[in-house]
């Protein structure tokens, strides 16, 4: 199983690499749900990956809150895609939801441009796409050659295993070539269920592997 680690610091990386996590995702301020890191954090972040031979993705999110993002936000993330990969990073993550919390697709469009070649994975903002949109949204996301979606499945306020169900539809859903990532409340305890549960081979969470009591989460 591929087991991705959501992360902050630099310290964190290098105790969940020595944990033996596969893919890295860096974050700045996990506590408003992980935010743009800077670019000193990411230049050593790539070297590490590279090193200890880990995939590693990196957070495009200009703020907390809503994903509704305004033009000046939406080329500060340009900004920060072009940055990033000039300084090595093959894989990044974003995503775009407009005020009726559908899929923001010209914005989305912007971004993705940006991002050439890298890699891109749309993140939890997917939970915030209304149920009923998000079918189409992953159509569309697997048309514009969206590896991966990061999902909780519902709210972030409601334990995983309350969301295996729309989870498992989700994962019925997502077309071939498309990756749906469950994520949020998942833990090296009970990582090992939820893969069994929604058959899949990859899972992403900020204390998917076990690290040292010292280091913090």
């Amino acid at each position: 199983m591929i087991k991705e680690i959501a992360l902050a610091d630099l310290d964190t990386m290098r105790a969940a690499i020595a944990a033996g996590v596969d893919r890295v995702e860096l974050n700045s301020r996990l506590d408003l749900g992980g935010i743009t890191p800077d670019d000193n954090t990411v230049a050593t972040a790539v070297k590490l990956a590279h090193d200890a031979n880990v995939d590693l993705v990196v957070m495009v999110r200009p703020r907390g809150g809503d994903f509704d993002y305004s033009d000046a936000e939406i080329n500060a993330m340009r900004d920060s895609l072009i940055h990033f990969r000039a300084l090595g990073v093959k894989m990044v993550t974003f995503g775009v939801v407009d005020q009726e919390k559908r899929l923001a697709r010209d914005r989305m469009v912007k971004l993705l441009e940006a991002a050439q070649p890298m890699q891109v994975v749309y993140h939890m903002a997917f939970d915030d796409i209304k149920p009923e949109c998000q079918q189409q949204a992953l159509r569309w996301l697997a048309n514009y050659g969206v590896v991966r979606v990061l999902t909780h499945g519902g709210d972030l306020a409601q334990p995983i295993t309350e969301t295996v169900s729309h989870l498992k539809d989700t994962i019925a859903q997502a077309p071939a070539g498309l990756t749906i990532l469950p994520g949020g409340g998942v833990t090296f305890e009970n990582a090992s269920w939820l893969a069994d549960e929604l058959h899949v081979s990859e899972l992403h969470g900020s204390k998917i592997v076990a690290l040292v009591a010292t280091t913090t989460l």
